[in-house]
């Protein structure tokens, strides 16, 4: 159910495009910013975006980014198959810590979209929403499967200019 939820949502943000307010070129401008972002987060994980990063403009609610990430390398290949139960264990402890800094990471890039994005009004928001992509054979008990990061573009420039802990304490952070 889900994955459904999740699909239509991506779905319905394509469909609903631009009305001239934020144009395309700055929302890909933000896509390859939180790109770059997302790539260099974790030097052993060279694939952990999945795709690409994709904005919208919805008026009257904002812009919406969405991106697939994953946070643990794959610990298969051709000449190692299989997954001992101590490599499932240290992957589970490695998502979670790469999951809160993930958070972090997503908390600050929000805000410095919302500095980025100048058509966008004040009162509208500014959303992330991150896809976390699993290996088959990963234990995911007690890890979210998506992240969303949200908070009005007014919010989130006030906070940017005082500091790091204000962005913790503004930005909503959702895990579903």
């Amino acid at each position: 159910m889900k994955k459904i939820l999740s699909f239509l949502v991506v779905a319905v943000l394509a469909v609903a495009g631009t009305n001239g307010l934020v144009s395309r070129a700055s929302l890909k401008a933000m896509d390859a910013s939180f790109d770059q972002r997302i790539k260099g987060l974790w030097e052993d994980t060279f694939l952990s975006l999945i795709g690409a990063t994709r904005g919208v403009y919805l008026d009257g609610y904002g812009v919406v980014f969405t991106a697939e990430v994953s946070p643990v390398p794959s610990m298969t290949s051709m000449m190692h198959p299989t997954v001992s139960p101590e490599e499932k264990v240290k992957a589970h402890k490695l998502r979670i810590e790469r999951i809160a800094q993930l958070k972090q990471a997503m908390r600050l890039a929000v805000a410095d979209a919302a500095a980025s994005l100048d058509p966008v009004p004040a009162e509208e928001q500014v959303t992330m929403i991150v896809f976390l992509a699993y290996n088959p054979w990963e234990d995911v008990s007690g890890t979210p499967a998506q992240l969303t990061f949200q908070a009005k573009k007014k919010v989130l420039l006030e906070a940017r200019r005082t500091g790091g802990a204000a962005l913790t304490q503004v930005v909503q952070v959702t895990e579903n």
